[in-house]
């Protein structure tokens, strides 16, 4: 039987204060035409608007910048 902690959204980290919350339903403005596809979350504690990493153009930036430092460090150390 799952726990709740195991089916449960990974946690985002606020940038700015450090809280970590599920940014399930925390979009910054559902007001926004853009709100459907939009992947930036507010933080519940302080308010700041951010990008969620993992998701739409930022997910993809932090992936392909990761790929490239590993590289980076693998050709290095052969």
């Amino acid at each position: 039987m799952a726990t709740a902690a195991a089916t449960a959204a990974p946690l985002e980290r606020c940038p700015l204060c450090g809280l970590d919350f599920d940014a399930s339903g925390q979009g910054c403005r559902p007001s926004c035409p853009m709100a459907a596809g939009c992947h930036v979350v507010c933080c519940p504690g302080c308010g700041y608007s951010f990008p969620q990493e993992n998701t739409g153009l930022a997910g993809r930036l932090k992936r392909f910048l990761d790929e490239r430092r590993r590289a980076a460090a693998e050709k290095g150390t052969t």
